[in-house]
């Protein structure tokens, strides 16, 4: 694992406190990433949450699938898993494509998989949206992996390696799983 880029003392106090609810139950979540178009920064987020799991001294797996359904399956990636987070945009098409595979979940017998889905939306986003009944979360555009001219990719923006929304999220669904 490479050195943390977060910084030291930056972990929000309510995350700490919510891995050590989830540390006395011993049991570790298993997030999954899955992207609904391989033009978006999946393993960039999924490598940045992974990190913050990390930098919070969590037990977590975090892996990534997509934008293919069936071949997730076929490898395995929906098995064991606790929380679904979905890598969309913010065009109506990646709206519907997150429907489409809600829809897809709970026609395949992975209805709590469709029930702890966090919509993670990259960019500016519109206030009214179809999706209410997901938890979301509106990621800075500085997520985007941009290239220069000679094709090396920047860094992230500080503030996008700064924000815990997205691992807040997770951590709150993960809570709620070890209460059940």
């Amino acid at each position: 694992m490479r050195p943390s880029k977060m910084t030291p003392g930056a972990v929000p106090a309510r995350l700490r406190q919510q891995v050590a609810e989830l540390g006395s139950k011993g049991q570790p979540i298993t997030v999954l990433v899955f992207t609904l178009d391989t033009h978006l920064p999946f393993c960039e987020i999924a490598e940045h949450l992974a990190e913050q799991f990390g930098e919070l001294d969590c037990k977590a797996q975090v892996a990534t699938a997509g934008p293919q359904r069936v071949q997730s399956v076929m490898d395995g990636k929906f098995t064991g898993t606790n929380v679904l987070v979905v890598v969309g945009d913010t065009s109506a098409y990646s709206e519907d494509r997150l429907m489409e595979l809600v829809e897809w979940l709970l026609a395949n017998g992975r209805k709590d998989l469709a029930g702890n889905l966090i919509y993670a939306v990259l960019g500016h986003e519109h206030q009214n949206h179809a999706t209410q009944a997901f938890s979301r979360v509106v990621l800075p555009r500085s997520y985007y992996a941009r290239t220069q001219q000679s094709g090396l990719k920047l860094p992230w923006a500080a503030s996008a390696r700064e924000s815990w929304e997205l691992a807040n999220a997770v951590l709150d669904y993960a809570v709620g799983l070890g209460a059940e």
